[in-house]
């Protein structure tokens, strides 16, 4: 068998301690982001659950919207009655204007200004 050699390295106490104490609190820090992560799973976990029962229930409330319409009867309006669909006139963008505006007066100043 071979006999075992052993090495001893010397630190200065002040070395040893502030060496010891960032050992300590990487390894507190690592714990920490352990037990993060964990919670994170979880919470991910309950996520998907809930959106399962989410979509479980959105898929129920449009199956009865769907019966409740099936039942519903369809109204008979004459064409006299029924309202024409005009078509819609576009608005002006006087907004986009107004902005347009009031940058080209702010230019006008800046340019007044650096002159």
């Amino acid at each position: 068998m071979a006999s075992k050699e052993e090495l001893y390295v010397s630190f200065s106490p002040d070395s040893y301690k502030s060496n010891k104490s960032n050992l300590l609190m990487s390894q507190a820090d690592l714990l920490a982001t352990l037990k993060r992560l964990h919670h994170l799973k979880i919470l991910a976990r309950q996520k998907q659950d809930l959106k399962k029962k989410l979509y479980k229930l959105f898929s129920s409330t449009l199956s009865e919207i769907d019966s409740i319409q099936d039942n519903m009867p369809t109204p008979k309006v004459p064409k006299t009655v029924q309202k024409s669909d005009e078509p819609k006139v576009k608005e002006s963008f006087t907004k986009r204007d107004d902005i347009e505006d009031e940058l080209k007066a702010i230019q006008e100043k800046l340019r007044e200004l650096n002159s």
